[in-house]
């Protein structure tokens, strides 16, 4: 493994970006916002692999390659989130990776609590996706798109309420585009848009933005936005387990119940609520799905 010292600011000694450093600063780059426990399953190290992941962190804050940012927490030691710091963004720009003016650094220390945990439990779905194919040879992720990159090409529907028109961005949480693996060689993609619920919307809200989730399927904004033939939208519930999952579903059937949509729309709606531990195989191949009207569980992948 390549090792670089922390190199102390202003000692004039040049920093080396090593292997181990360059595949760190990817990995926040791909994820915005990652944990030292994160980077080292997004790094698909061994878990006994922290300390080496905490030693590179340290290393590339102290030289300003990453910005640390202390999580607020009620009891004990602030764990701490990275993200790209400019020499970092720069860095990578001179590798050859996009990195335009949604990564701001200076912008990064005014996200809220919500915010962070939000965003550090979105990288939890996502990160979990990517090991799919370690239990499976038949699905794995292609790709994935953070809302950070989907808020450049928003896409905005007119929802009605009663005689009043309203213009509603839809911009879900990220975008995971599965392969599923046939028998004759060839993929078939399952493109997933995922919206994470931390239990922090009203049902007022709640329905307003399914309501622009529902229109944008009707007008087939998915072939659009995406590129793809179809879409289903995945809501994963991070907190309040299944009581805030048969919640959400009852105000989904509402929104509904108010149009008359057909039930093959409805059924393009999935809700889970997300075990403490994500288990890859789990959560995105066993039958831990409700549709808003089916009581029978569904996989998110192998229907």
């Amino acid at each position: 493994m390549n090792k670089a010292p922390a190199r102390p600011r202003g000692t004039g000694t040049s920093f080396v970006v090593t292997v181990s450093h360059d595949a760190v600063l990817q990995a926040v780059y791909k994820y915005q916002l990652l944990t030292s426990a994160q980077l080292v399953r997004a790094l698909s190290y061994s878990p006994n692999s922290l300390a080496r992941v905490q030693r590179l962190t340290k290393q590339l804050v102290d030289t300003e390659y990453l910005l640390s940012l202390p999580v607020p927490v009620v009891r004990g030691k602030a764990p701490l989130v990275y993200t790209l710091a400019r020499k970092g963004l720069n860095y990578l720009k001179d590798a050859g990776f996009d990195v335009r003016e949604y990564f701001r650094p200076n912008k990064e220390q005014e996200k809220s609590y919500l915010f962070l945990q939000h965003t550090l439990a979105l990288n939890d779905v996502l990160i979990a996706a990517a090991y799919v194919a370690r239990f499976t040879s038949d699905y794995s992720l292609s790709s994935f798109t953070h809302e950070r990159v989907l808020k450049r090409t928003p896409y905005k529907v007119t929802i009605w309420h009663g005689e009043k028109q309203e213009a509603v961005t839809v911009i879900p949480d990220a975008f995971l585009l599965f392969a599923k693996h046939l028998k004759n060689g060839r993929k078939q993609n399952i493109p997933i848009l995922l919206e994470l619920d931390r239990n922090t919307i009203e049902q007022r809200h709640f329905r307003r933005n399914l309501r622009a989730r529902i229109e944008f399927i009707k007008q087939e904004g998915y072939k659009t936005l995406l590129g793809t033939n179809t879409v289903t939208f995945a809501y994963a519930i991070a907190v309040g387990s299944a009581k805030r999952r048969e919640e959400l579903r009852s105000w989904a059937r509402k929104e509904f119940a108010a149009t008359s949509e057909q039930r093959w729309l409805s059924n393009l709606f999935l809700f889970a609520d997300l075990p403490p531990a994500l288990e890859p195989h789990k959560l995105f191949l066993a039958p831990c799905w409700f549709t808003p009207f089916g009581d029978t569980p569904l996989s998110l992948l192998a229907q």
